[in-house]
């Protein structure tokens, strides 16, 4: 079934009441900004965002979304929507100011016919619109085509986004209920003004990033989920970041022409570093899709540097060898492939740098060369013996 969204930008921020909750800042972008690309990695291949009028900021987020493929529609009355709504789409309804956990919008996006996504009654949930004795609801909807224009047809001046979610509760819909931790949480929250976005976001940022493995996960996700969380109001994009990775690690490689080892090594573990607060910001802003060049052009400049460090010791065999293995751990945990292996036992490139620095450190280079590209070998076998889901140490 063709999937489409409808976004509110109308509701005042109570902070700040010439401003929309809509654009209050959110994982270093608008709140609808954020809405709108969750709606799109659901499914949804148009988006109707309701507002009161066009302002520059809004023209931007159109042109934006544009040039990356998207069909994002400004929506100042009623029969606009009507005549571009496309006929034969379910609709994803976004409530104003709604965060709600990725993995939940996926699961509507998925769904067949009316749904909603509700909330136990409790003092937790007690600021979210009441739908029943025992339910409140959540911040989103699934609304079918018949519900849909039935109910848009009646609506004249009445709140679109709260008459269409009254009308799916009117339609026996299946209900998803939100787990309570996700509401203590923020995971699912209504962000009414920015000093809430700003704790939800943290919130959000605090979760593992999906893809980590090896050193990387262990020893660099933490300070980069710190820089990341304080560079999230900025609105500093995550590709700008990750071009500023690519020039450290870029450096690195200038580095070792003079013969140096030590001072390469830093700077490669840095652009890591860089590259882990840009997909830590990418993660929660919803950017993804940016294309298999993008995301592996990090990863490639680093086994280039492992290649040319072990050249400059004369080996540049296990140099090759531990560049691939390790690329290649790179390119499974992106992926999200599991197996049996814990975390820390991936050969990432993290990892061999890791290891490569502290045999540089000691005098030890050769050798913790050779047991890098052992070990990675070791690693790439075992994950390919023990491809088996288990929970990670």
């Amino acid at each position: 079934m063709p999937l489409a969204a409808i976004l509110s930008a109308l509701a005042p921020s109570s902070d700040r009441p010439g401003v929309p909750r809509a654009q209050i800042v959110f994982a270093a972008q608008t709140l609808v900004e954020y809405q709108a690309r969750q709606a799109i990695q659901a499914g949804a291949t148009h988006i109707f965002v309701m507002i009161d009028a066009v302002t520059p900021s809004l023209s931007r987020m159109v042109d934006q979304f544009a040039a990356g493929g998207a069909q994002l529609h400004l929506i100042r009355d009623m029969p606009s929507l009507l005549r571009q709504l496309p006929r034969e789409s379910d609709v994803l309804l976004f409530a104003d100011g709604a965060v709600v956990d990725q993995a939940y919008v996926a699961q509507l996006g998925r769904a067949e016919g009316n749904a909603l996504l509700v909330a136990q009654d409790d003092p937790a949930t007690a600021h979210l619109e009441r739908i029943d004795a025992q339910h409140r609801w959540a911040g989103l909807a699934r609304v079918a085509p018949h519900t849909l224009f039935n109910t848009l047809d009646l609506i004249g001046d009445w709140d679109v986004v709260l008459t269409l979610m009254r009308a799916v509760v009117q339609n026996a819909p299946h209900r998803i209920v939100v787990e309570p931790t996700d509401i203590a949480e923020g995971r699912v929250a209504l962000v009414e003004r920015q000093d809430t976005a700003d704790l939800v976001g943290r919130s959000l940022a605090a979760a593992p990033l999906a893809g980590s493995a090896g050193a990387e996960h262990y020893l660099l996700q933490r300070p980069a989920r710190m820089v990341a969380t304080h560079l999230l109001r900025m609105q500093i994009s995550a590709a700008h970041i990750r071009s500023g990775a690519l020039a450290v690690a870029a450096l690195g490689l200038l580095a070792i022409v003079p013969g140096w080892t030590i001072l390469p090594l830093l700077l490669l573990i840095a652009a890591l570093a860089v590259d882990m607060v840009a997909r830590q910001i990418a993660a929660l802003g919803q950017h993804h899709g940016k294309g298999a060049l993008t995301e592996l052009a990090l990863p490639l400049v680093l086994a280039l540097g492992m290649v040319a460090l072990g050249a400059k010791q004369g080996d540049w065999s296990n140099g090759l060898h531990l560049a691939i293995l390790s690329g290649t751990a790179t390119v499974l945990a992106g992926r999200g492939r599991t197996t049996g292996l814990p975390l820390w036992a991936w050969a990432t490139p993290g990892s061999a740098l890791l290891l490569l620095f502290l045999g540089a450190l000691t005098g030890q280079f050769d050798a913790a060369l050779a047991l890098a590209a052992l070990l990675a070998l070791l690693s790439l076998v075992a994950m390919l013996l023990n491809d088996h889901p288990r929970n990670p140490l």
